[in-house]
């Protein structure tokens, strides 16, 4: 028994040693490290060169555990934006490595923005880097940049210490009201793997609202990809058509006009579900884009008495039309770019495998000419704390 217990000890004892010596060893090496943040990336005009920007962490403090063990030093965070120019990612990141006397480190990379020129040429190159590099998490959101994105890394962060981590808290606020898609690096890659569905990446700009001594950064659009190139982009009523059908909406606002009410209504989404079908009959493909979406009135600009039965139902059918618009005009735009952001290709292979096999060949005509019915139902729970308008006539 007492040789089991000393055996015991020594384990421990070893382990404990262990790792007090990785700890040290990783605060040695995070010192040779430049933690990167954001990558920015965009195509030089008049020649096939890259520019390649990173937001890299700049750990400034105390090099050593002021208690005097081991363990990572105590650091403040602060970023630097290098840019580096060249013919392929390697080459630019070993420039980097070179020049910094630090070894760039892609593990804590928040986020990929292409510049607009390196995505109407075609991103397929740059992905296939990240692809292939260990350090690249599969999850790094990708956004498009309106104008240099040198410009928006260097955007000052609004409430976060790092432009990687406000531009991710950013696409968090916008998923969770349901304004535009998010869309990481797994994402892309399947649907541009994909034999008939588009890819989508959100549009970041640097908007000032009036004053430019304060810009801050905005998700404003969508970006539509055939294959890897940038073809076009939904405005933001597009948009919201797009993830209606694809069950992407959890909550956000629906804003209505009544025929006789002065003034507009806000209906806040509560619950929603979009599913996109297929239907073959005589041979004939039909696509069927079912939503249905529960809500709350949170608010009213007009006078008018809502909180009455008919009323609710004048409502509710003034919100079905509003979003069956949404969904409509984004069909509209993805017939005209001939992009099917919507995935109908493969819905119908995954029902109709031999029947996709036949049209596949000419799916671009085919999908311009498919049918596709839009079919929305909504229903207005709760009227809020109040049952009648502040200034009731």
């Amino acid at each position: 028994m007492k040789n089991s217990k000393k055996k015991l000890i020594k384990i421990i004892s070893c382990i404990l040693i262990a790792l007090n010596l990785v700890s040290c060893i990783d605060s040695k090496e995070l010192n040779k490290l430049g933690i990167v943040l954001s990558v920015g990336i965009d195509k030089i005009k008049d020649c096939n060169d890259i520019e390649m920007s990173v937001e890299t962490a700049k750990l400034s403090g105390n090099k050593s555990n002021p208690s005097g063990g081991g363990g990572a030093p105590s650091s403040s965070v602060s970023t630097l934006i290098l840019t580096e120019t060249g013919n392929s990612l390697g080459k630019i990141v070993s420039t980097f490595n070179r020049k910094l006397d630090r070894q760039l480190f892609f593990s804590h990379n928040q986020v990929i923005i292409f510049g607009e020129s390196a995505a109407k040429d075609g991103i397929a190159k740059y992905l296939d880097f990240f692809m292939r590099f260990r350090e690249t998490r599969l999850l790094v959101w990708l956004l498009i940049a309106k104008g240099d994105v040198k410009n928006i890394l260097n955007v000052p962060p609004n409430m976060e210490d790092t432009q990687g981590r406000n531009i991710s808290e950013l696409l968090t606020e916008q998923k969770e009201v349901s304004d535009i898609p998010n869309i990481n690096l797994k994402d892309f890659t399947e649907r541009i793997m994909s034999k008939t569905t588009s890819p989508i990446i959100p549009i970041i700009e640097i908007s000032t609202n009036g004053n430019k001594a304060k810009p801050t950064l905005r998700l404003s659009k969508t970006a539509v990809f055939k294959k890897d190139q940038m073809i076009g982009s939904l405005n933001s009523e597009q948009t919201r058509g797009l993830l209606w059908a694809l069950n992407k909406v959890k909550t956000g606002d629906v804003t209505v006009t009544l025929p006789k009410a002065k003034g507009t209504i806000d209906i806040e989404t509560i619950k929603a579900k979009g599913k996109i079908s297929a239907k073959l009959k005589d041979n004939k493909i039909t696509m069927q884009i079912k939503v249905k979406q529960e809500g709350n009135l949170l608010e009213q600009n007009s006078s008018e008495n809502l909180a009455t039965p008919d009323t609710y139902k004048i409502i509710e059918k003034k919100e079905e039309e509003t979003i069956k618009n949404q969904i409509e005009a984004a069909i509209l735009k993805s017939k005209d770019l001939n992009s099917d952001i919507f995935g109908f290709g493969d819905t119908i292979y995954r029902k109709y495998p031999k029947y996709f096999k036949e049209i596949e060949p000419h799916w671009n005509k085919t999908f311009k000419d498919l049918k596709i019915i839009v079919d929305v139902n909504c229903k207005l729970r709760r009227n809020g704390r109040i049952s009648k308008p502040i200034m009731a006539k």
